[in-house]
């Protein structure tokens, strides 16, 4: 056999065996140098020759590798490779042995080394096997720490509340994590699958946000940074966010994009109703100011306007109702009453008249307002729809005037549609129960967004003049007010006018006693 000598050298002198090595000398020296282990095994699976590095890595002092079984060599925990090696000499005749890879582990003395071992079966010389023993413990510890920071940078993507998303410079998505699942409403496998990065922009928006990170105009090449724009849900519709991303760039070339996704919704409600509050404010303070203007018009024109009325009377009485000036003295008594009305409603704008204030059922105020209009000719081609909560706790208030203010919106609903659509009613908890809201909605033309601001004004009214003192929502706004609440307007040309109240609830305990 042409590599007898080299088997043969085992525990022989350095000198000796270059002798007899003569030519082969180089490559004993390189098999004895090589950092690999390699162990040249019998056909009886025993050991005819191991190098150095071999010897090290299987822990078997170099007198007892001769001869010494491979199985044992190897141990216990490394029976499926032995196996596996002596599956394939039970192959059918002619049948070629394939190259065996198995990774097999070695302890001593608490240690743990990882080893790739490789079983070649040399076709030149089918009386031996050779198996490669390379060490592979530290490539094992690179990839599991590799594993648990990749582990835990994907937990960190996923625990975002903003979406991430990535993809390469053809569009494909190669990041979509949670945050951006819930935001845009695919799951998964859509985005592996079937989603491209442009379907998440309007129109050509992909390609514009491309063409402003490559700009030095948007926070330099490359970074685009809070760039407020809209992306579109799974099911279409729009999303307001704050986009901040970038390109990633490989020795120079652009390989992919990437971008954070802060889902702007909330915190434009949040702006909405600030500002709302701050217009509530404003009112409120104007209101308290015509309050008190009123309340002193309202005293020096309730005197004199009772002695027109005294004195017209007596008029009309020693006249006789033949006169020829009976007519006229009727439109006196009139227009004094309803002066008086205007008066009366001043006073009850300005808080100059006081009520008892009760538990009320928001329910029922709305039953009664209904009962009262529902006979009236301006409902007659009116559809009233109510859709009134179950759970609603009561309210603290005056059901009297609680009907005043429901009746004043409702019957400015039905003017606004002139007698003929529809009106919904609804009422609601929210706050987990501490708020009732009470809804009104007509199918209107709607309000004019430059009258939106007036319409609790005092005398601001777009009725026809004597149609209405301009009043009703005033002193209704004030009502509201007194009683803790607030009130709401929207309205478009598509939806109509919603008008929304809203009280605190009262829970009562079971002494009957109540806590706001």
């Amino acid at each position: 056999m042409r590599n007898s000598s080299v088997l043969s050298t085992a525990n022989k002198n350095p000198d000796d065996i270059a002798a007899e090595l003569g030519p082969y000398h180089y490559l004993h020296t390189i098999l004895e140098g090589t950092p690999n282990g390699v162990v040249v095994v019998g056909l009886d699976h025993r050991i005819i020759h191991a190098n150095p590095a071999a010897i090290r890595f299987l822990a078997i002092p170099d007198s007892d590798f001769k001869g010494k079984s491979l199985q044992s060599a190897l141990g216990s925990s490394n029976t499926a490779l032995f196996d596996s090696i002596v599956g394939y000499f039970q192959l059918p005749a002619g049948k070629s042995i394939p190259d065996v890879r198995h990774e097999i582990v070695i302890m001593e003395d608490g240690s743990r080394c990882i080893l790739n071992a490789v079983i070649v079966y040399p076709p030149s010389s089918p009386d031996y096997y050779l198996v490669y023993l390379i060490d592979i413990t530290h490539q094992k510890k690179l990839e599991g720490e590799l594993r648990r920071r990749n582990s835990f940078f994907h937990n960190l993507i996923d625990s975002s509340v903003d979406g991430i998303i990535a993809a390469d410079m053809r569009g494909n998505i190669v990041l979509f994590n949670k945050g951006a699942q819930s935001l845009l409403g695919y799951d998964e496998e859509e985005t592996r699958t079937s989603l491209h990065v442009s379907g998440l922009y309007q129109d050509n928006g992909a390609y514009e946000l491309i063409k402003r990170m490559r700009s030095d105009d948007f926070g330099g090449k490359g970074r685009l940074l809070r760039h407020k724009l809209v992306v579109k849900h799974k099911d279409g519709h729009e999303i307001p966010v704050s986009f901040s991303g970038g390109i990633i760039y490989d020795r120079g070339q652009e390989i992919a994009t990437f971008g954070l996704f802060t889902d702007l919704r909330e915190l434009q409600q949040i702006e909405e109703d600030l500002e709302q509050t701050h217009n509530m404010l404003m009112q409120s303070e104007k209101m308290a100011g015509l309050g008190r203007l009123a309340a002193g018009v309202a005293h020096e024109i309730n005197n004199p306007m009772s002695g027109i009325m005294l004195y017209a009377n007596l008029i009309q009485e020693e006249l006789g109702e033949e006169h020829v000036l009976n007519d006229d003295l009727l439109t006196i008594i009139h227009e004094a009453e309803r002066c008086k009305v205007i008066v009366a409603d001043l006073l009850e704008f300005s808080h100059q008249t006081t009520y008892e204030m009760n538990l009320v059922e928001l329910n029922d105020v709305v039953h009664k307002t209904i009962t009262v209009l529902q006979h009236q000719p301006v409902f007659q081609n009116i559809t009233v729809s109510m859709e009134l909560a179950d759970d609603l706790l009561p309210i603290y208030g005056n059901p009297i005037r609680l009907n005043q203010v429901v009746m004043n919106i409702i019957v400015n609903a039905a003017q606004a549609i002139d007698g003929s659509g529809s009106i919904t009613i609804a009422t609601r908890c929210r706050a987990n129960h501490d708020i009732n809201e009470l809804c009104i909605t007509d199918s209107g033309p709607g309000i004019d967004n430059d009258l939106l601001e007036q319409i609790f004004e005092p005398f601001f009214t777009t009725k026809a003049t004597g149609e209405g003192t301009g009043l009703g929502l005033s002193v209704s706004y004030a009502i509201v007010k007194e009683h803790k609440g607030s009130i709401r307007v929207q309205s478009s040309p598509e939806s109509g006018t919603t008008f929304t109240l809203r009280f605190p609830a009262v829970m009562e305990t079971l002494t009957g006693e109540s806590n706001e």
